[in-house]
């Protein structure tokens, strides 16, 4: 009797299985071609020597911190300098600019 329900229980589990999907066979068309993101441009180099917020010399401080800030690099002498030109970043956009010439 045992025999029976077993037999009975395994053909009920094997007519519940669904069938695996068959891989797809067809490939792609070859003029078909994936579209590449542009790669973001490298951020400007920082061409000062000192901390545009203190005017210590960026050599100076253990600490040296950069930040990249619409595409222009900003180096400073210590993370509090990163808090200050954030608090006001476009005066300090204006002096790198005024700095450079």
């Amino acid at each position: 009797m045992k025999s029976a329900i077993l037999t009975l229980l395994a053909i009920g589990l094997a007519s519940c299985a669904t069938p695996t999907p068959a891989a797809p066979t067809e490939k792609a068309p070859a003029s078909t071609k994936v579209a590449k993101k542009a790669a973001a441009p490298k951020p400007k180099p920082y061409p000062l020597k000192t901390c545009l917020v203190t005017g210590d010399g960026l050599d100076d401080m253990d600490e040296r911190v950069s930040v990249v800030h619409e595409g222009q690099t900003f180096e400073f002498c210590c993370k509090p300098c990163v808090k200050k030109f954030y608090k006001n970043p476009g005066k300090y956009v204006r002096a790198l600019e005024k700095a450079k010439g």
